[in-house]
């Protein structure tokens, strides 16, 4: 077992083919020998039933009188051999070759009855078996017992014989099979092995290279189809990563470059610290919020992050959040809470709409507008404003990270609110997007974010 499992698979596949293919044609040969030895078997004991009975009519006709040495004699040699027994059991006729020997045999069967046996009489000195049939006669001056013999070394050497040839045509069978299924084994792997290159020569810094496709649909060529789309997703998820870097790094310096200029102003010019104060505390909250929401993000791409899940009203969240900023905007706020139950992360679900509110927030001119419902089986919670909107070809863009239209640009941000929303959305089997909706009152900008519903009890009336 340790020898295949060291071994490639070409040659453990190889090795049982081989070892399945030698136990078929071993039970194949043991099969064809039992047949023959069986058909020889009962050839010897019908050929000796025949002589017993050619000599028994002849007795039943005129018993042993006018029986001859002649009558009972069968080949000459020993291979064949005859008797007959008188009244007493004792031979009054017997083949040549066991002229004066005793009875070959204890049977007696009763007239008209025979006796099937396998003994060794030893006439050559070699031991060999014998089929004896012996037949009960009743004829003149008898009865009689009737014993012919045929040699069983004959059905051994023809046993031999075949089970010699076939494993001799087995041999060259084997070895064929074996070449046969290596070359086939290696002929199916090549592909593989082409691919394990082409897997080996990819780095981490260039995942460009995809994987021959083999021809056909079988195992080999959807496994290549498989490592291509592995690789795609890994380019992909490589590139948004690079990507990420590169903007949070630009995101963090900004702040950072503020931040460490005023403080050497303030150096330099200690008299100025209660000017720089503002800027550095405003510096300062701008850089927690990018890492807070950098944190939240990251969270949302952890597929080993579980949050606890619960049952969570997303009719309360939406009223806790109207309620929150009408102290806090100079907008007008209308509410549209219908009941709407949901299993997720509370405070999850929670900064989601928080970031729509105030991104919305943010872009309305005078109202806003905050609904939940369900719809179809599914939890809709939509944010509107009366806002310049979002222009068709940003409608998608808008979700990626670090995405900052002009407008929202001069009023700051990180870039990353409706970024959290779309990956909390996800995480909880849902999506957030974009929709179209013709609305005089709110002309601007309508986000919704989609999630499966829990079946509320239905509330029977009187």
């Amino acid at each position: 077992m340790r020898i295949l499992a060291a071994a490639g698979v070409r040659m453990r596949t190889t090795g049982v083919a081989v070892l399945a293919l030698a136990l078929a044609i071993a039970t194949a040969c043991v099969v064809v020998v039992l047949l023959l030895q069986q058909s020889l078997d009962r050839s010897v004991t019908e050929s000796a039933r025949s002589t017993a009975r050619q000599v028994a009519v002849q007795l039943v006709r005129a018993g042993a009188r006018d029986l001859s040495p002649s009558d009972v004699a069968s080949t000459g040699d020993t291979e064949a051999v005859t008797q007959v027994l008188g009244p007493r059991s004792t031979p009054i006729a017997s083949d040549p070759a066991i002229v004066g020997r005793p009875a070959i045999t204890a049977a007696r069967p009763a007239p008209g009855q025979e006796t099937v046996e396998t003994l060794p009489l030893g006439l050559d000195g070699d031991g060999s078996d014998y089929r004896l049939v012996s037949e009960g006669v009743n004829g003149p001056g008898g009865p009689f017992t009737v014993i012919s013999a045929r040699s069983l070394e004959p059905v051994t050497e023809a046993s031999a014989r075949l089970t010699l040839l076939l494993g001799l045509i087995s041999l060259p069978l084997l070895g064929i099979a074996g070449f046969a299924v290596y070359r086939s084994v290696g002929s199916a792997l090549r592909p593989v092995e082409r691919m394990r290159r082409t897997v080996a020569e990819i780095s981490t810094r260039d995942l460009a290279l995809r994987v021959p496709l083999p021809p056909g649909g079988d195992e080999v060529h959807r496994l290549a189809v498989t490592l291509n789309e592995m690789l795609e997703r890994l380019g992909s998820a490589q590139a948004a990563q690079r990507r990420f870097v590169a903007d949070a790094s630009h995101e963090l310096r900004s702040p950072l470059s503020t931040i460490s200029t005023a403080l050497d102003v303030s150096n330099q010019h200690p008299e100025t610290t209660d000017e720089l104060v503002p800027v550095i505390t405003r510096e300062t909250a701008r850089l927690r919020e990018l890492v807070d929401d950098l944190l939240m993000l990251a969270r949302t791409d952890d597929a080993t992050d579980r949050p606890a899940r619960t049952e969570v009203d997303l009719d309360d969240i939406v009223r806790a959040e109207a309620e929150r900023v009408r102290g806090e905007a100079a907008v007008e706020i209308e509410v549209r809470a219908r009941p709407a139950k949901v299993r997720g992360s509370e405070a999850q679900l929670r900064r989601a709409v928080r970031n729509l509110v105030d991104n919305a927030c943010g872009h309305a001119r005078e109202r806003i507008r905050i609904a939940s419902s369900v719809q179809d089986e599914m939890v809709v919670v939509e944010v509107s404003d009366d806002g310049p909107g979002v222009a068709e070809e940003d409608r998608e863009r808008v979700f990626e990270r670090f995405v900052r239209l002009d407008a929202s640009r001069r009023r700051g941000g990180t870039g990353l609110g409706l970024s959290i929303v779309a990956g909390i959305a996800a995480r909880h089997g849902g999506r957030a997007r974009y929709v179209d909706v013709a609305d005089p009152s709110y002309p601007g900008a309508h986000f919704v974010i989609e999630l499966p519903s829990i079946e509320l009890p239905r509330i029977e009336e009187d």
